[in-house]
């Protein structure tokens, strides 16, 4: 495997290869140009499209590359200029051999506008992914992406476009990868936490002119989330607080205004809990404002049942209004032998693995817990 470094902590999640990462796994590197954004928005997402001219793409009715992609949509017109915040470079055509790097939702996001990459990273084995389009792939790469990126390997599958959104962290990774094909990352530099995932979804598919397509999947997971909150009315007009007691690490505060996991929240009918609002710069939550944990609901992952029982016994969590009159919720993620439940993936979804895939197989699961915790 070709050398390479992104000076990024990229901890394994997939549970079928390793356990949980660790808390210090998840913690967002410096990118490499202007200060971070506060979110993205679909105009800024979709600039590429914006600024490129030319011809529109070929509507015919037969699949590219023996069947890696759909039949264009005939809407985006190449040549097009991806925009990124690390350089800028150009697609003359529409692409056929699509590679993929980084978190889940990149490939996620092709999964569901039935596009096959001619490489991707073996941590692609997630339980919301088609095995056997992963299968009918190009190159599957044994690396992951904890691992550096293997640039002779991506080379090799002879990609013409490459997406490695919310994953370029170091100019020289950019660089190197543009020099094997056109590089697809956001074009304004923001933290994994604050790109809604819909804002990735609709950036790949614009550029493989399938914006359509990108649509309808983000439609359809938006609807399946829309019918979890249907089936649990209780959650509407209430608060709920999510924390992780990482082993080895203070516990943290896993649902942060701005975040991920309280926008979904949010779709699941929650109210916003004021509360998160002070976890959004440092969300470790130490033993003296364990108070501020407090919600209608609360949930707490633990890596194993010695932790729960650690956090447990203390006086100040027992103190929590929450733990002391039954609206809490413990979830211990492994067993006994240390093997983790395939449900602790959720936790992955909660922090950066949202896509239009993920989420609809997350919001049951999350669902249920929310409303074991509530049942005081």
């Amino acid at each position: 495997m070709a050398s390479g470094s992104n000076g990024h902590m990229r901890g394994k999640a997939n549970l079928k290869t390793s356990p949980l990462p660790t808390r210090r796994s998840f913690v967002p590197s410096p990118r490499i140009r202007r200060p971070l954004a506060v979110a993205l928005g679909l105009a800024a997402a979709l600039t590429l499209a914006a600024c490129s001219s030319g011809s529109p793409a070929s509507t015919d009715d037969s699949p590219t590359d023996a069947g890696l992609l759909p039949a264009a949509e005939g809407t985006t017109r190449y040549p097009l200029t991806l925009e990124t915040f690390a350089g800028e470079t150009v697609l003359d055509e529409r692409p056929e051999r699509v590679a993929v790097v980084g978190f889940s939702p990149n490939y996620d996001a092709l999964e569901a506008i039935g596009v096959t990459p001619v490489y991707a990273l073996a941590d692609s084995e997630w339980q919301w992914n088609d095995q056997q389009l992963r299968e009918d792939g190009g190159f599957v790469d044994t690396a992951t992406r904890a691992d550096p990126i293997n640039f002779e390997g991506i080379a090799a599958a002879e990609p013409d476009l490459i997406i490695a959104t919310n994953f370029i962290f170091e100019q020289d990774d950019y660089d190197k990868l543009a020099a094997i094909a056109p590089v697809l990352e956001h074009p304004e530099e923001v933290d994994g936490a604050a790109i809604d995932w819909r804002d990735t979804h609709r950036l790949i598919g614009e550029t493989l002119d399938l914006a359509d397509a990108a649509e309808s999947a983000i439609t359809e997971a938006d609807e399946t989330i829309a019918a979890v909150a249907d089936a649990h009315p209780g959650f509407a007009g209430t608060t709920a607080t999510i924390a992780y007691h990482y082993t080895g690490f203070p516990l943290e505060y896993y649902s942060p205004a701005g975040g991920t996991l309280e926008q979904i929240l949010l779709e699941l009918g929650f109210d916003a809990n004021p509360l998160a609002e002070q976890f959004t710069e440092v969300p470790e939550v130490p033993d003296e404002n364990l108070a501020q944990l407090e919600a209608d609901r609360l949930v707490v992952f633990y890596d194993s049942d010695e932790e729960r029982v650690d956090r447990e016994s203390r006086p100040l969590f027992q103190s929590i209004p929450a733990v002391a009159e039954g609206r809490y919720l413990p979830v211990v993620l492994s067993d006994a032998e240390g093997v983790y439940s395939p449900e602790a993936n959720v936790t992955w979804v909660l922090r950066r693995g949202a896509s239009a895939l993920s989420l609809p197989w997350a919001a049951e699961i999350l669902a249920d817990w929310l409303e074991q915790a509530g049942q005081a």
